[in-house]
């Protein structure tokens, strides 16, 4: 009797240990993102190391064989730093009670002009489920991908903050096109999608492909950009708070905006 194929969904691994959740999101979104960019980097340099010949270096096809690797964990990766800006958007919005002259008529007007909506369809799939409010509007936002755009979403908390540097922005920039190409274009950089990025411009009908330590760099530079632009919020909120917050409250905030990681020699004031 032939054994019954399995369904594309039969090969995933339920609660498969050791992966970032959506609870380590939802409590402290900068660490869980760190998180996640210190395993993407501990597994290339697994394979890196596993992928060497006798020699210590990687042969023409072992080479080729990373590249591939390098290229798929570029979305995974941005696609975990996407997590981060929703959640701690959603958090901060969750805790706007606590915040001193908080106008929600005038934070709906900065982010989208006054005009917001909600996606019923999406919003009825939380049926029987609790769904926090802030995760609800995060979600029915668009522009993720653009760091002017979510800039422009934080600086309607009216903190006088801005989540990213202008230096911030163009190293996102210059991520997001190259997570579009791979995922849109077949790892190939258009001529139309290379004129989006200043940096890019003279790659239009390239192929990406990455040094092997390519992902070991992207998970350095985001370690202070994540920290600052966390902290940045961090100063902000706390100068903004109303006075005599219970214990318990100020806890579960200060935790939203911490920032710690496991390879903390990369922030600029590890804990």
């Amino acid at each position: 009797m032939a054994r019954k194929e399995k369904g594309f969904h039969e090969y995933l691994i339920a609660d498969a240990p050791f992966h970032i959740s959506q609870s380590e999101y939802i409590n402290s979104p900068a660490t869980a993102f760190l998180s996640y960019t210190s395993d993407a980097k501990d597994a290339i340099g697994h394979c890196v190391r596993k992928f060497k010949n006798s020699s210590g270096s990687l042969s023409r096809q072992s080479t080729v064989s990373m590249q591939h690797i390098l290229s798929s964990m570029l979305p995974s990766v941005m696609g975990h730093f996407e997590t981060f800006q929703k959640y701690l958007f959603a958090g901060i919005f969750e805790n706007t009670s606590f915040l001193k002259d908080f106008s929600i008529n005038n934070f709906f007007q900065k982010l989208t002009g006054g005009k917001m909506s909600i996606d019923i369809i999406r919003l009825s799939a939380y049926r029987g489920y609790t769904a926090p409010v802030g995760m609800l509007l995060a979600d029915n936002l668009s522009g993720w991908h653009d760091p002017d755009i979510v800039n422009k979403y934080f600086h309607a908390f009216g903190l006088n903050s801005t989540l990213f540097s202008n230096d911030d922005c163009k190293k996102l920039k210059i991520l997001w096109q190259l997570r579009h190409s791979i995922v849109h274009t077949g790892c190939t950089i258009t001529h139309p999608d290379a004129q989006k990025v200043p940096e890019l411009q003279q790659l239009g009908g390239k192929n990406i492909v990455f040094e092997s330590q390519f992902i070991f760099e992207v998970a350095r530079k985001m370690h202070p950009l994540i920290e600052l632009s966390t902290h940045r919020m961090k100063t902000s909120f706390d100068a903004n708070m109303i006075q005599g917050i219970g214990k318990k409250d100020k806890k579960r905030i200060d935790k939203l905006f911490e920032v710690k990681s496991r390879t903390a020699i990369w922030l600029t004031n590890p804990t």
